[in-house]
Order: C-alpha cells, then structure tokens, then sequence
C-alpha cells in the first residue's frame, strides 16, 4: 500500500453517512482520468506516460448508511512515471463539499496546485425502496 500525505477538510476524523454522498469529483489539470471499480488512474497529458492512481476503499463504492471518516476513504495514492515501475506517493486533499455540478454533497480529491477543472463520478444511489416517499 502506498499513499501520500492526506489533508482532510474539514478534518481527518470528520465523520458523514456515506449515504449522503452521492459522487466523487476530482481535480484534474489537463489530464484524463480513467476508472474501474474504485480505483482511478489519472494520465498525464501526451506524451507524457505518467499515471497517477487512486484507490478508495471498496467498501466505500457501496452504498450503505453507515458512517465514514475522511481518513478511511483513500487507500492508495501514488505516481508512476512512464506509467510503470515504482510507486512514488503523493500528497493529497480530500474534501467533504458540495458538488460544482449539482450543489449536492460529495467527495472533491485534490493533487496538486493550480487551477483545475473536476470530472465526477457517481456512486451507487440508495436503493428505491430505502427512504419514504418525498412529500407532495
């Protein structure tokens, strides 16, 4: 397992329901960002071959109402240049926020500095039948 450091906002032991997060929007600064299952792979701008990955928890693409803590999302954090080889680890901001795209909460994973844009990604919603219908 390799990781960077993390700085967690608004803390490290922040405890959330994960019900009440509904994507994962992380920074990109030119790149493109490639996922399967909870693990992204962000790959740096051609021709360049350096990737980047990062790997939540699995438990965490779940849905469920069981709380969390920021510090139990992020598993791995770590660069590879040429996209092979070593596992260099990078430090990292992880954010409880409301989404740029809907103003919902969400996750928001942070790398470097700069001015970034965000790609999103949904997580698996409550199931149907899970809360009462909305009131009229």
């Amino acid at each position: 397992m390799t990781i960077g450091t993390g700085t967690f906002l608004p803390s490290a032991k922040f405890a959330f329901p994960r019900s009440y997060i509904y994507e994962i929007v992380i920074a990109r600064y030119g790149d493109t960002i490639t996922q399967s299952g909870m693990t992204f792979t962000i790959h740096a701008v051609p021709p360049d071959l350096t990737t980047a990955t990062i790997v939540f928890d699995s438990l965490f693409g779940i849905w469920s109402s069981n709380k969390r803590t920021l510090d139990y999302c992020v598993k791995e954090f770590y660069y590879q240049v040429g996209g092979v080889g070593t596992q260099n680890p990078l430090p990292f901001t992880l954010s409880y926020t409301l989404s740029p795209f809907t103003q919902r909460p969400c996750l928001r994973f942070e790398w470097s500095g700069g001015s970034p844009d965000f790609q999103r990604f949904a997580l698996v919603p409550a199931p149907a039948d899970y809360w009462l219908p909305r009131p009229l």
